[in-house]
C-alpha cells in the first residue's frame, strides 16, 4: 500500500496527489503537521530535513516532490505523464524546475502577512509588493508558454501538475485577478479544474496552505 505523508493545506504535496490520482493509484494519506508541531523522530527517519511530501511505496521511502513525481512516472508508467520525445521531456523538466525553484520565494514574500507570525518570515510592505511582482512575472512566463497550446508543453504532463497547485490557490490570496487578466493562463486554469485528478484532490476551502 502506498502512503503519502502530507498535510491538506500544504501546496506542494498536492502535486503528488494529482499524479497518484492520474495514475489511478490507491494510497493512504498520512496527515503530517509540521506547521505547529516539531517533527517527530519517526518522521525524521523518513526525511531528515523535515519536509513534506514523503512517499512510502511498500517500504521504499522517498522525499521531495520532484523526485516522487519522476519515480511514479517510471514505476507506474501508464498513463504516461512524460512524452517519449527527449526534447519535450527536457522542456517539461525545465518547467518543473522553474516552478520548484523560482515560485516559492515569491510566494513566501506575498504570503508573509497572511500567515501566523510563527510561520512567516519577516516582512515589510515593500517585500510583500516584491513578492506580488515576482509572482506576476512568473505568470507572464506561463502565459507566454501557453501561446497556441492547450497545455504547458504539448500534452498534459508533469509540468502542468507541478504548477497546478500554485495557480489554483491564487484566488484565495487576492491574486485571482492576475489569472483572469491573462486569457491563455485563465483558460488553462479552467482546463486543469476539469480534470478529476485535480478537482478531486484540491485542498479544503477557507485556507491557502
Amino acid at each position: 500500500m502506498i502512503k503519502l505523508y502530507e498535510h491538506p493545506f500544504s501546496i506542494v504535496p498536492w502535486r503528488v496527489r494529482i499524479a497518484l490520482r492520474e495514475k489511478d493509484l490507491r494510497y493512504e494519506s498520512v496527515t503530517t503537521n509540521l506547521y505547529s508541531k516539531p517533527p517527530t523522530a519517526e518522521f525524521l527517519q523518513l526525511n531528515p530535513f523535515a519536509q513534506i511530501p514523503v512517499l512510502d511505496d511498500n517500504g521504499f521511502i522517498l522525499a521531495e516532490s520532484m523526485a516522487i513525481l519522476e519515480y511514479l512516472e517510471e514505476r507506474y508508467p501508464q498513463p504516461a505523464l512524460l512524452p517519449a520525445d527527449t526534447q519535450r521531456r527536457a522542456r517539461i523538466r525545465q518547467l518543473m524546475c522553474w516552478g520548484t525553484d523560482y515560485w516559492p520565494p515569491a510566494w513566501k514574500q506575498w504570503m508573509a502577512p497572511r500567515l501566523p507570525a510563527a510561520l512567516a518570515d519577516p516582512w515589510t510592505d515593500a517585500s510583500v509588493a516584491e513578492g506580488r511582482q515576482a509572482i506576476c512575472g512568473h505568470l507572464d512566463v506561463l502565459q507566454q508558454q501557453l501561446q497556441d497550446k492547450t497545455w504547458l508543453v504539448t500534452d498534459y504532463s508533469l509540468a502542468d501538475i507541478c504548477y497546478a497547485p500554485f495557480v489554483l490557490v491564487l484566488d484565495r490570496v487576492e491574486l485571482g485577478d492576475e489569472v483572469t487578466r491573462r486569457p491563455e493562463l485563465s483558460a488553462w486554469v479552467q482546463r486543469l479544474l476539469q480534470r478529476p485528478a485535480v478537482s478531486e484532490t484540491m485542498m479544503p476551502p477557507d485556507d491557502a496552505g
